[in-house]
């Protein structure tokens, strides 16, 4: 009898030791998208698998003793999407576990008492199948109205009551406002050599105003990204009237850093590069930084100075910047190598943002072309820019818009080689219609007169017209292109989330250019394609494919939005 004992443990430990090297998922389960697909239940599973770049990762393996976890988690999945009666099941072969899942009848929504003030914000219906992330969601958008609307202190109760015998849901929300509060004054415990003036230009609130938790949101952004606290803190005191004071806590962390890069994209090939800044450079923001970018089209060294506030009798506070550049860099037909001096002066007024200045260039232009006009040239000019930024994320943004124009003026007067006066202006909107974001933009630009080719404006590349390379819309002379005078680039494009990190797009861009001054009567030139987005630590990945209209493909890759 003993013997069979230890044969029965030796058996036992055997199956529960057994590895697996596959996983699959069996029964009622979406073949591409939706809520019992593949990519989904793994993630309910807590299976990841390495993304495709990671060559020198391995695939995950499964012990038996997990298969009982797996089934529990599924279960529970399905349960949180209405399927209250599911089965699910478990099965084995030499190498593979099988998870078979039934959901069977759904749960539905019986009734549900709310104020009609906030039915609005309800993701679900009576009759309709219920899911528990819509009832959390629905309370997220609820507390976040409130918040959002001077109730920070609201009181709610929300209950969905499940009755497995008679198979329905009842919903009970209930939400007890309080009182309406405001912003009062801002204590600020300031430890850092930053004034407390320049912290308080980054609140997005102010006394009085109606309070609302994304102006703190904000105004936290806004703190964290000066690059000068490791600390912050924004304490709201509602133990007072309807007036809300907020404390203030900063601690100055490191303010220099090093950084480097190495990369590649379609526009400048393989790429690497070094920066040094001091985020806080003799104290109150000032900035320095210096950096080197080196690509297979050429490389680029550079310092900058800037400081947020210098005063004026007359104009006021105003911020200033300064930009020394030396670059070189293959256009494949022509070499240009460059020195650049930019200063810039900018000043928020009547809600825009200016910018206006002076440039030096001294450029030396290489080119077997005679189009080209190779030569040494010295280019002064002054310049004008206003801009409206209202995206929510400037790397990869769902929601809202952005509008600029820019001026800039070369003359003889100012010790230039070449007269010319060139605009450029661009907008841009999006709109998220969730799982989608839709998004467009133009951009329009002028030269007044004829200027050598290197003045010219290019269209075509990855965040232009993507049917064509590279600068290569256009006319050519030979296999080059040489630009235009006159410019329209337009784009319209759909993102679709499969997840939080992975989207696929579709995209229409259409252009025109010409050699005349303000001629916008040439031809158009479309495009259309797909992408991919990855949304990694350091913004999108992006893959886009373009098709142009005469036959062909252009493949771009690189970081950020086109929008």
């Amino acid at each position: 009898m003993k013997n069979y004992f230890y044969l029965f443990l030796l058996l036992t430990l055997l199956l529960n030791g057994k590895t697996f090297q596959n996983i699959e998922f069996r029964g009622d389960v979406d073949l591409i998208t939706g809520e019992f697909d593949r990519s989904t239940l793994l993630k309910i599973c807590h299976i990841e698998y390495p993304p495709i770049y990671k060559l020198w990762k391995k695939d995950p393996t499964f012990e038996s003793k997990e298969i009982k976890g797996f089934v529990k988690s599924l279960t529970n999945y399905a349960h949180s999407m209405g399927y209250y009666r599911a089965k699910v099941t478990s099965s084995t072969d030499s190498d593979t576990i099988y998870l078979d899942i039934k959901k069977n009848k759904p749960i539905r929504v019986s009734s549900i008492s709310i104020d009609n003030e906030f039915r609005r914000f309800l993701l679900f219906k009576e009759n309709q199948r219920f899911k528990t992330t819509e009832f959390t969601a629905t309370k997220k958008k609820i507390t976040r109205f409130l918040e959002e609307n001077g109730y920070p202190t609201y009181k709610m109760n929300a209950k969905a009551f499940v009755d497995l015998d008679l198979y329905k849901v009842d919903v009970n929300i209930s939400i007890d406002k309080g009182l309406k509060r405001y912003f009062g004054t801002t204590e600020i415990n300031n430890s850092s050599e930053v004034e407390n003036f320049l912290i308080k230009k980054e609140l997005k609130y102010k006394k009085d105003e109606l309070y609302n938790i994304l102006k703190l949101e904000e105004s936290y952004d806004n703190l964290y990204r000066l690059g000068v606290f490791d600390k912050i803190k924004m304490n709201p005191d509602f133990n007072s009237s309807h007036k809300t004071d907020i404390k203030l806590s900063l601690r100055e962390g490191r303010t220099k850093e090093l950084a480097s890069n190495i990369g590649y994209d379609t526009e400048d090939g393989a790429r690497g590069g070094a920066s040094y800044i001091d985020h806080d450079f003799f104290g109150n923001l000032r900035e320095f930084r210096a950096d080197i970018k080196v690509s297979q089209r050429g490389y680029e060294t550079s310092t900058g100075y800037y400081d947020p506030r210098l005063e004026n009798p007359w104009l006021g506070d105003f911020s200033f910047r300064n930009e020394l550049k030396y670059s070189r860099s293959d256009f494949d037909s022509y070499i240009e190598t460059a020195v650049t001096d930019k200063v810039t002066f900018g000043k928020s007024f009547i809600g825009l943002d200016h910018f206006f200045g002076f440039q030096f260039e001294y450029l030396d232009v290489q080119s077997d072309f005679a189009l080209f006009q190779e030569g040494n040239y010295l280019l002064n000019s002054l310049f004008y820019r206003v801009v409206v930024d209202k995206r929510d994320s400037k790397m990869d943004a769902k929601n809202g818009y952005y509008t600029s124009l820019y001026l800039e003026k070369s003359m003889k007067q100012l010790g230039s080689d070449i007269d010319y006066f060139k605009v450029l202006a661009e907008g841009r909107y999006i709109k998220e219609f969730s799982p989608f974001v839709l998004a467009s933009k133009i951009k329009l630009g002028t030269l007044s007169q004829e200027t050598p080719p290197f003045k010219h404006f290019f269209l075509g590349g990855a965040m232009s017209n993507r049917g064509y390379e590279y600068r290569d819309l256009g006319e050519h002379v030979g296999k080059y292109p040489v630009g235009g005078l006159t410019i329209v680039d337009s784009s319209l494009e759909a993102r679709y989330y499969l997840s939080d990190n992975f989207s696929v797009v579709s995209f229409f861009d259409s252009s025109k250019m010409s050699q005349e001054v303000n001629d916008f009567s040439t031809q158009w030139y479309n495009s259309y394609g797909l992408g991919l987005r990855y949304l990694s630590v350091i913004g999108p990945l992006r893959l886009d494919v373009g098709y142009p209209q005469e036959g062909g493909f252009a493949l771009h890759l690189g970081i950020g939005q086109v929008f």
